[in-house]
C-alpha cells in the first residue's frame, strides 16, 4: 500500500475516534488529542492531494476537518 492510501484509511480512523470521543466522552483533555490528530492527519492529507492536483478532494478533506472540530470549538 502507497503512502496515499495509508493515510486516507488513518483520516477515517482518526474521524470515527473523534466522533466517538465527542459523543460519548467529551472529557477535558482528551479533546486536544482528537482535534490535533484530525488537523495533523487531515493536513497531510489535503498537501498529498494538492500535489497530485485533486483540488476537489483537497476541499473535502479541509470541510471534514472543520465539521469534525466545530464541536470542539463551540463548546472551548
Amino acid at each position: 500500500m502507497n503512502i496515499k492510501k495509508c493515510l486516507q484509511i488513518a483520516f477515517l480512523v482518526v474521524g470515527v475516534i473523534t466522533i466517538l470521543e465527542f459523543v460519548f466522552i467529551r472529557g477535558m483533555f482528551t479533546w486536544l488529542m482528537v482535534v490535533a490528530a484530525t488537523i495533523l492527519v487531515g493536513s497531510l492529507n489535503i498537501i498529498f492531494s494538492l500535489k497530485d492536483k485533486e483540488f476537489m478532494q483537497a476541499t473535502l478533506y479541509l470541510l471534514t476537518m472543520v465539521a469534525l472540530c466545530m464541536g470542539y470549538f463551540v463548546l472551548a
